[in-house]
């Protein structure tokens, strides 16, 4: 292990660990992980996001933060270990400024090293950072708090130069993250996707979607029977998911226009998109979906339908983890967002008004 770098003057004080993941490029669609950066902080709330304050990386409930980083490290991804980063013993790469990723050399040549970038996410814990053990685990600590969280800046508080250019190698990057409560969940035993879904109001593919590596694929091979829509049942996703890892089931095919058809219905028959539709037919880029379309033209879709039989043994890309595998226990996950919630009591804006009340008529007089 290499030596312990200098820490930063506040490192004595420094109360909380904070993992990030650092992406090939923020903007992506579905950015891939390079590495995952360890930061020791030493931070203080500054807001309560309410409901008029909340934007790109922070919702309401979340807790805004500012503080000065103290050493950071990085770590290598997957993680062997769902704990390694609260790890009391890590190789620390630098004090007050983040730790640098270094490529696998391509060609015998090691491509520039890189870091973490704002906006980035993870996970924090706030606490006593001495608790902390060797090997990782998440610490015995009731006034403690595990909690996602969303790195929103860092070292921009300071200027090109005059004090701030000299405080900052001091003090360390000053950083502004979001504490996201509630937004992760240690799993127990039995946990499943499905178990999970159920208590916390969510789906199995959505849960796919914010935990990157609940996404990791297996090759199976098709059985008599299969068809898209059973496979996307017992496995978890969608069919349009399935199509996506398969470009083989995205072929184009004809479907030849009947009486009623509009680019809708037809994207409803495959259980595919109007953008699809359009997608694989270029002519109707700017065809209303709702409108009939030419008799007897033919438009390409998928040409495997969701309930069409598929060839047995034709080999298919699956996600790895099924809603019903059981899950490590004592490992984390990231929760989804929590929608607002709708109650039967409160007045419905579509709702047709109710009739008007007719004005009875008294001869007797009022009395004031």
């Amino acid at each position: 292990m290499a030596p312990t770098p200098t820490s930063s003057p506040l490192q004595f004080v420094a109360n909380v660990r904070l993992l990030l993941r650092q992406v090939d490029h923020t903007g992506a669609r579905e950015p891939l992980t390079l590495a995952r950066h360890v930061f020791e902080c030493f931070i203080q709330q500054t807001k309560l996001i309410s409901s008029r304050d909340n934007g790109p990386g922070v919702d309401t409930g979340d807790i805004l933060c500012e503080g000065y980083l103290c050493r950071a490290a990085v770590l290598p991804h997957p993680a062997v270990d769902a704990w390694d980063w609260l790890d009391a013993d890590l190789d620390w790469q630098g004090a007050a400024v983040r730790g640098e990723y270094q490529p696998p050399a391509t060609g015998g040549v090691l491509p520039p090293s890189s870091t973490v970038q704002a906006p980035a996410d993870g996970a924090c814990w706030l606490g006593d950072l001495s608790l902390l053990q060797t090997p990782g685990v998440l610490p015995h600590a009731p006034r403690a708090l595990f909690a996602a969280a969303s790195l929103l800046m860092i070292g921009a508080a300071y200027g090109p130069g005059g004090i701030g250019a000299l405080v900052q190698p001091e003090l360390g990057e000053k950083l502004t993250f979001a504490i996201k409560p509630h937004r992760v969940y240690v799993l127990e035993a039995g946990d499943t996707l499905n178990s999970i879904a159920y208590r916390f109001g969510t789906t199995v593919p959505t849960l796919r979607r914010v935990n990157q590596d609940l996404q990791e694929l297996q090759t199976i091979e098709t059985a008599p029977g299969d068809t898209l829509t059973l496979l996307a049942g017992t496995y978890g996703t969608t069919v349009e998911t399935l199509r996506k890892h398969n470009p083989e089931l995205l072929r184009a095919d004809g479907h030849t226009v009947v009486e009623g058809d509009t680019i809708a219905t037809i994207a409803e028959l495959y259980d595919t998109t109007n953008r699809t539709i359009r997608k694989y037919n270029p002519p109707l880029a700017e065809y209303p979906s709702g409108d009939q379309l030419p008799l007897a033209m033919v438009v390409n879709v998928p040409a495997i339908r969701p309930s069409s039989p598929l060839d047995p043994g034709q080999e298919l890309l699956v996600p790895s983890v099924t809603p019903s595998t059981v899950l490590p226990a004592g490992g984390w996950i990231y929760l989804p967002q929590q929608r607002a919630v709708s109650f039967p009591d409160e007045i419905d804006l579509d709702a047709a008004p109710p009739p008007p009340v007719a004005m009875l008529r008294s001869s007797a007089p009022l009395s004031l």
